[in-house]
């Protein structure tokens, strides 16, 4: 038996609506939004794009069969996929009097069903399991916290339907994350996720939001529209105060001369109102984007802004050599050291005022299968900062994997480094499979 559209919408809407899809708030601070353009191997853009060439991919396990009538060329599609990233760490202080260690395996799974002429639905499922751990000597404490956590996480990341009318607006129902703004260290503009998208967690394991996506493309323009139904009470739902306890993004975007801007705003009568701008573009060969949020002052609100600029730029002809760099500002910043409850309380590289983080990459430096990368990342309020560099290995008949060797800084109780402690060094081992 077929399903309409409606019905299909209809129970999405059920499932989004009910106790168990609202009752749990996702909104606690976390730690930078995609590039433009990008959302993500997960995202329903790469999706959309890849299933038509499903059957036959080696990364994606898909099959058809027919659904239309006699004659018709309908075809049910299958998309399953996913990522597992396992990764060992050990963490020495600066006397190397002590030591942690832990492993951890975290990944994600995915699985996606579209119908021609009546949508698609599509889930995620992110993994965190920790193998085991260990410390010990003087600091041994403070290293473990500052390691991977002990503690195992299971969660449904994302789960929607979506469909669209002629092409012209597409609709999307259910848990969801959303690509928002072109920044890719910081996200001052990313008004719909609660989770700020972390630039350094390998394997992207935030849950999205439950609510309304609209899209539709005008012309050179593009018009997206977001209603976050996550805060919502399942009781009020039906009530007007369902909708004015509900978040309301907005997004207009548009190719003017070569680069991409964009204007983005936030309303809601339980969050405080947020006003965006943001630009993407090619400038004297390099790619450069930023961003500018402001917040006013109203009903106990306090006036706020903040600000993203970045570049990424190529150093030769063969494009073997990458130079980005992303600085950040923020009003609301500040200076905790000392003060370490206050900055575990806070969203990682959102605790300071000021931030930079510069990356050189060299592609094929020592061997065609290898790319070397030195980079740095400093909360210029406090003065801590991390040094890393880290070696990818993509040798043939073998898994690819990494080393990452990291040095943190700036004095003791820091952003990077109260947990640790200042001078301390770590070394991770990772090996990351997509299938």
């Amino acid at each position: 038996m077929k399903l309409n559209r409606i019905t299909l919408a209809s129970a999405a809407l059920a499932l989004l609506l009910s106790p168990a899809a609202v009752a749990q708030d996702p909104r606690a601070p976390q730690d930078a939004a995609p590039a433009a353009g990008e959302e993500g191997i997960f995202d329903s853009g790469a999706f959309d794009a890849a299933s038509g060439a499903a059957s036959g991919a080696a990364s994606s396990a898909a099959a058809e069969r027919g659904t239309g009538a006699a004659g018709g060329a309908a075809k049910t599609e299958y998309l399953v996929g996913g990522e597992a990233l396992v990764s060992a760490t050990s963490a020495f202080p600066s006397d190397f009097g002590g030591y942690a260690l832990s492993s951890a395996a975290s990944g994600k799974l995915f699985a996606k069903v579209s119908v021609p002429d009546y949508g698609s639905l599509y889930a995620s499922y992110g993994v965190y399991e920790p193998f085991f751990g260990a410390d010990g000597g003087d600091g041994a404490a403070a290293l473990a916290a500052g390691s991977a956590s002990s503690s195992p996480s299971y969660a449904l990341t994302e789960f929607y339907y979506s469909f669209d009318f002629g092409k012209l607006v597409f609709v999307r129902l259910g848990k969801q994350l959303l690509a928002w703004g072109p920044s890719v260290v910081w996200s001052p503009v990313d008004f719909a996720n609660a989770q700020k998208y972390d630039f350094f967690a390998p394997v992207d394991l935030r849950q999205g939001e439950s609510g309304l996506k609209l899209f539709a493309p005008i012309g050179k323009a593009n018009a997206t529209f977001f209603a976050d139904f996550s805060g919502v009470d399942a009781a009020e739902i039906s009530s007007r105060a369902g909708f004015r306890a509900a978040r309301y993004s907005a997004r207009l975007d548009a190719t003017i001369g070569g680069f991409e801007l964009g204007i983005s705003g936030l309303a809601s009568e339980a969050a405080q109102a947020q006003a965006g701008l943001d630009f993407s573009g090619d400038l004297l060969g390099a790619a450069v984007y930023g961003e500018l949020a402001a917040a006013p002052a109203y009903s106990g609100y306090t006036r706020s802004w903040a600000a993203s600029l970045g570049l990424s730029r190529s150093l030769d002809d063969l494009k073997r050599w990458t130079f980005s760099a992303e600085g950040f500002f923020q009003s609301a910043g500040s200076d905790y050291t000392g003060n370490p409850a206050a900055m575990s309380s806070l969203p990682s590289l959102y605790i300071g005022k000021y931030y930079g983080y510069a990356a050189l990459k060299a592609d094929e430096l020592f061997s065609k299968d290898l790319a070397s990368t030195v980079s740095g990342l400093a909360n210029l309020s406090d003065f801590s900062y991390t040094v890393s560099f880290q070696e990818d290995f993509s040798l043939p008949n073998a898994p690819s994997c990494s080393l990452l060797v990291s040095y943190a800084g700036g004095g003791e109780n820091k952003e990077f480094t109260y947990l640790a402690g200042d001078g301390s060094l770590s070394l991770t081992a990772r090996t990351l499979i997509q299938f």
